[in-house]
């Protein structure tokens, strides 16, 4: 791990400086749950990471914010490379259409939502089937088998507010 860019507090997470390149972070990450590994205060690295994910998450959604790096931004022709090589540049994100005036769009949005509460209503009979039983629809007469559930363990942190 590149040492002389990341001092390490109390939580394990890296002081970090700016203009790190993707392959420096990866590097600084691996580091970071290596320390944390070792030294086991993994329960303050979850809550540094959930801070940390709260605070980008703020910074970029101010509207303050978005419309002075737009501005300086336009002061250098809408781009800019910093010197760790970093390319910031502004751009058109969140484009919509509006086709609702369409006829053959609304029809075929109209068959999209009965289709959707359809497979909606399946999912949830064979959910209240038992995973691996077998039944017989009364109705159809067809065999449906309930559907088999899978889950991935991890974790949750709520922020104090």
């Amino acid at each position: 791990m590149a040492k002389h860019l990341v001092q390490h507090n109390n939580s394990g997470l890296p002081a970090l400086r700016a203009g790190l390149s993707k392959k420096q972070i990866a590097s600084l990450a691996e580091g970071s749950v290596d320390e944390v590994l070792e030294s086991g205060n993994a329960f303050g690295m979850a809550e540094a990471l959930a801070a940390m994910e709260e605070f980008v998450k703020t910074v970029r959604k101010d509207e303050r914010y978005v419309q002075h790096l737009r501005d300086e931004l336009a002061k250098h022709h809408g781009r800019i490379t910093t010197p760790s090589g970093a390319r910031i540049e502004s751009c058109e994100a969140g484009v919509s259409y509006d086709y609702s005036s369409n006829g053959e769009w609304r029809e075929l949005e109209a068959q999209l939502k009965l289709l959707t509460e359809q497979k909606k209503a399946v999912e949830e009979k064979l959910r209240s089937i038992a995973p691996g039983r077998m039944v017989v629809d009364p109705e159809t007469g067809e065999v449906i088998e309930g559907a088999f559930k899978s889950s991935r363990s991890t974790y949750r942190i709520t922020l104090a507010k």
